[in-house]
């Protein structure tokens, strides 16, 4: 319901500078104007973390859902903030944030970062293009200057990538049903990211001195022993109660939530959880002009 009236509020002004995307992004008019509506409300910050926990915080109680990027035929930015995974939750924050931290309100500002943040080198060109590894996301997001990757400093050790967890269940993946051909484009690119030696902290080195290292604002990706795989959840720090738990998009209870549990009990609980990879927003991006 809350939803139904903050739509036609924004409809009556106007829709606060709301502009439409391009050809090559699949949004609905609701989604659109609830992002110039976030851009909106958000008081300014002093840095792009305090903005990511802003909008995080925000977008609690969305819906959890899996695979809602592979609903269309052909691979275009898809723009959805009725529901979520936990990695377009993510994405989908990030985004926010760097476009508040850059001074915007505009919609288009919102699309160009959410598309420099979701596909390799910035550009949508097919199914491809699209991060699919969690560890090839930060490798991007890194060498863009979106994130730094603190594991090392957080004392973390070195694995090495192996990675065919997508082509060897090729099933599981629309597109990759809908276009086989699309299978062996994939397995290049899992053979080109193994081999990529990482850092990571072992579930056993999440402790104190690790918690005291985590900044309300990091993305906390959750490594796994599944074969083939690298990252299996990942979720925004905060702290709440003295402890370290994650906001995150939740395939168990359905929704964007603060974790009742502490990130340490998170990794406890879940035996395919190998560790953790911390990484830290940065970069406050140069005002776009673009403050619509």
């Amino acid at each position: 319901m809350k939803r139904v009236i903050l739509y036609g509020i924004l409809l009556l002004c106007g829709g606060l500078g709301y502009s439409p995307a391009g050809a090559q992004t699949t949004v609905t008019a609701n989604d659109s104007l609830y992002v110039v509506y976030l851009l909106s409300v958000v008081t300014p910050q002093p840095d792009v973390a305090r903005y990511v926990v802003a909008y995080a915080h925000l977008l609690e109680g969305t819906p959890y859902r899996a695979g809602t990027l592979d609903r269309d035929t052909v691979e275009r930015l898809c723009v959805n903030l009725q529901e979520v995974d936990c990695t377009t939750f993510v994405e989908t924050v990030l985004a926010l944030a760097r476009t508040a931290a850059a001074g915007s309100r505009s919609f288009d500002a919102f699309v160009r970062q959410l598309t420099a943040i979701r596909y390799r080198d910035g550009v949508c060109e097919g199914y491809l293009s699209r991060l699919h590894y969690f560890s090839d996301w930060i490798a991007d997001a890194e060498r863009k200057g979106i994130l730094s990757d603190e594991s090392e400093a957080a004392g973390g050790i070195t694995d090495t990538l192996r990675l065919d967890f997508m082509s060897r269940n090729a099933e599981r993946y629309l597109p990759l049903c809908r276009e086989p051909l699309l299978i062996d484009s994939l397995e290049a690119q899992e053979r080109r990211l193994s081999g990529t030696v990482v850092r990571y902290i072992p579930v056993g080195q999440v402790d104190s001195a690790f918690l005291a290292a985590v900044q309300e604002g990091d993305i906390i990706a959750f490594t796994t022993d599944v074969p083939g795989l690298d990252i299996a959840h990942v979720g925004i720090a905060v702290r709440q109660e003295g402890e370290v738990r994650l906001i995150h998009a939740s395939s168990t209870q359905h929704y964007v939530v603060v974790e009742s549990r502490s990130l340490v009990e998170q990794l406890q609980e879940n035996p395919r959880f190998s560790g953790v990879r911390l990484l830290r927003p940065c970069g406050l991006p140069a005002p776009s002009g673009d403050k619509k």
